[in-house]
């Protein structure tokens, strides 16, 4: 019977360990949240110019570079799915987009631009009628 006894009270034991080791992982995973919170929150206000402090600078830097690495490639995703295959020319030919003339009658292929202007800060470009750069936030 006490063998029994024994065994019941270190599984009980065990239990309760492992209940506050749980407790302790969950107190971790909330704590690394509320960092990651505070880290945005101060890195907006550094990009802001609301904090100033140089010894942010180089991963400032880098988070820049990172945020110019997303921003430049979701534009290209943009441009890829907004981007017709083909183009009917003046004298009802067909042409491809990559084409620069037209294989019937010569014209030149006039594709119409977005007009972009580029951030001082990122160096991105954005559309033309933007207030603010959609990469950094910095006001244009």
């Amino acid at each position: 019977m006490k063998n029994i006894s024994d065994k019941f009270l270190r599984n009980k034991i065990e239990n309760e360990k492992n209940d506050i080791y749980m407790e302790i992982e969950n107190a971790k995973i909330k704590k690394a949240n509320l960092l990651l919170d505070m880290g945005i929150m101060i890195y907006e206000k550094i990009r802001s110019e609301i904090i100033i402090d140089d010894s942010f600078d180089n991963i400032c830097n880098e988070i820049l570079e990172i945020d110019k690495l997303i921003y430049n490639n979701n534009l290209r995703i943009k441009t890829l799915e907004e981007k017709p295959q083909e183009i009917v020319c003046e004298c009802g030919s067909v042409i491809n987009f990559e084409n620069r003339f037209c294989g019937t009658c010569g014209k030149k292929v006039e594709i119409e631009e977005d007009y972009l202007t580029e951030c001082t800060r990122c160096d991105s470009l954005n559309e033309e009628d933007s207030v603010y750069c959609a990469c950094c936030g910095i006001k244009l």
